[in-house]
């Protein structure tokens, strides 16, 4: 059971120990928060090495800057790292990563190997995770009126569990401005959420304009529901939805209609003005990757239980399978150095069909938007897919 007490707001507070190269800053902690696993930012301040404990496992995202990845007993060139490129280092793998002056990172750590549900390295670049969809369906780069959801992993990659033994998932959102979205009971257009069946926390480090969140406080109504205040969010903060399952916060009422048991927390709203907020998400239990927000509405993804073994996820998996092949195949040959050696083959092949799926999903989404007449066009824009590839990427 969750302590109410938790805070839902976390404020990064940096941390420099002598000799280190780089700056800390903790925001969960294993035996505080409900997912049960470490999470803090690191900020190279100089160049310098950081080692990740090999007897656990952990997700790395790089935020800002490059490095290299040592990897012990591997006799090949390290893998180099950039901004958009995310790891998965599975326990019993000695790594070594040499980060430039200014390189920032992500970490997601579990406590016990038995938290560790991959055992082997994961390396995912966005560049070919935007390339995953066909011509009906995004796969992992999905973009709505109201975000970008670049989804790195998902309930089906071995990544880790939570201490409540589900697979989570890792995916890095940008939030969009909210002008011509629904508004809510107080008048103001919203980003509006209620997340009933996982909890979320969400890292931001990209914020621009006024942006702020509030939490709906208990009990839950359709109309007249009280908030907490608006909290401000910057690059440093953390906003968490850790009402657990079987928590104290956690509301539970008889759906009339459905005639069962309907489980309410985590409902909150986030108003973006001028700007834009990107951060990192974890789901608990992870999302599979066909839910879908609703506009307008307080938007869940839905619970396991009525997406795991349906014919629409099992179709989802049966897609997906190959595009993970290509991305994870060519992520790793460009960390290498050795992108260019795909050109022509069948795998660079599904890259480009990909691609071109991706960027005509996306056009027609924008021809929609400029016919609805609410210029959420104008918003979106900065986030496709470019026609063109940069050629510059192979290298």
């Amino acid at each position: 059971m969750i302590n109410i007490s938790i805070p839902k707001l976390i404020k990064n507070e940096w941390r420099y120990e002598s000799g280190k190269p780089y700056a800390n800053a903790k925001i969960l902690s294993h035996d505080i928060h409900p997912e049960g696993l470490d999470v803090d930012r690191i900020r190279f301040f100089e160049v310098g090495s950081l080692i990740p404990n090999s007897n656990v496992g952990h997700i790395i995202s790089v935020l800002q800057g490059s490095g290299q990845l040592y990897l012990a007993g591997n006799n090949k060139q390290p893998l180099h790292l950039v901004a958009g490129v995310h790891l998965y280092l599975p326990p019993g793998l000695e790594s070594v990563l040499d980060a430039d002056s200014g390189t920032e990172l992500l970490r997601v750590s579990c406590t016990s190997a038995s938290q560790a549900r991959g055992k082997q390295l994961l390396l995912r670049d966005e560049m070919f995770l935007a390339a995953c969809a066909t011509a009906p369906q995004s796969l992992r780069w999905i973009l709505t009126p109201q975000y970008l959801s670049r989804r790195i992993f998902l309930h089906h990659d071995p990544i880790l569990l939570s201490k409540s033994g589900n697979p989570v998932s890792w995916f890095r959102t940008t939030m969009f401005d909210v002008a011509g979205l629904p508004k809510n009971e107080d008048g103001e257009s919203v980003f509006k959420m209620s997340y009933n069946s996982r909890t979320e926390f969400n890292v931001c480090y990209d914020v621009k304009g006024t942006t702020r969140v509030r939490m709906a406080q208990h009990p839950y109504k359709g109309t007249k529901q009280l908030w907490s205040q608006w909290f401000p969010l910057d690059g440093d903060s953390t906003y968490h939805l850790n009402e657990a399952a079987g928590g104290a916060e956690e509301e539970c009422r008889f759906d009339e209609v459905t005639q069962t048991q309907q489980f309410l927390r985590n409902k909150h709203e986030v108003y973006i003005h001028n700007g834009h907020v990107t951060l990192f998400c974890l789901f608990d239990p992870a999302s599979t990757g066909i839910e879908r927000h609703r506009p307008g509405e307080y938007s869940d993804y839905e619970p396991l239980s009525q997406v795991l073994g349906t014919k629409l996820y099992e179709s989802y998996k049966r897609e997906i399978v190959r595009y993970d092949e290509m991305a994870d195949r060519l992520s790793l040959a460009k960390a290498m150095g050795k992108l260019s050696t795909f050109q022509g083959t069948s795998i660079w092949k599904l890259y480009l069909q990909g691609r071109d799926a991706q960027v005509c999903i996306e056009t027609e989404l924008a021809k929609t938007l400029t016919m609805e007449g609410n210029q959420r066009e104008r918003i979106l824009a900065d986030w496709m897919q470019p026609a063109v590839i940069d050629e510059r990427s192979f290298a």
